[in-house]
């Protein structure tokens, strides 16, 4: 079973790095709006059994843009994946850098919708494998899969890269309440140092 990329129309840059990093074989994405606002995808292969029996790894943010929101961008996922499914790929592991909807995880009002728990049923159904993200709001919105689904840590990274500016005595701040506990983890790699 070979190992492909297909780079979704969110993520260009980021999916060309890891082409260079990885040496593996990749896909773009051909993408439109139709006039009445629907989306169009389409994996750019000429011949459908180049998918057939691999793994596809699909690398594609749900983050708006000045392009496209989230909305749309959800939508492509679901298309990439259910055509790779169509085509009969050995196995699909979706990389999303931001899961938007994560933070819809609890209702405070009554009648407020769930939506993080069917974004993950709705990549699932798609045809997804497996799934990974970076540093979802909640980890629990990950356990409605039946697939497996990680939760990448990037605080180690972040660290690296921040002390490498050489900072005197940084300062790390939440933007909001919800964001403290993120906030005092990537702190505790300037006090105790990056082995946490």
């Amino acid at each position: 079973m070979d190992k492909l990329i297909v780079i979704g129309p969110s993520s260009q840059l980021l999916g060309m790095r890891t082409v260079q990093k990885t040496k593996l074989d990749f896909m773009q994405t051909e993408y439109k709006t139709f006039p009445d606002g629907e989306c169009y995808i389409r994996i750019k292969i000429d011949d459908e059994s180049t998918i057939k029996d691999n793994e596809i790894i699909i690398i594609h943010t749900l983050g708006a843009s000045n392009q496209a929101d989230q909305n749309h961008r959800l939508l492509e996922l679901v298309m990439i994946i259910s055509s790779l499914k169509r085509m009969h790929a050995g196995k699909i592991r979706v990389f999303v850098p931001y899961m938007a909807y994560a933070r819809q995880d609890k209702a405070f009002r009554p009648g407020e919708s769930l939506i993080a728990y069917d974004i993950c049923k709705m990549v699932e159904n798609a045809g997804a494998d497996e799934f990974f993200t970076v540093d979802v709001h909640a980890d629990h919105v990950l356990k409605s899969f039946s697939i497996p689904a990680h939760n990448l840590n990037p605080m180690k990274l972040l660290a690296e890269y921040v002390k490498s500016m050489d900072l005197r005595n940084p300062v790390v701040v939440s933007p909001d309440k919800g964001a403290v506990q993120r906030s005092k983890s990537f702190a505790r790699f300037f006090v105790f140092g990056l082995s946490r």
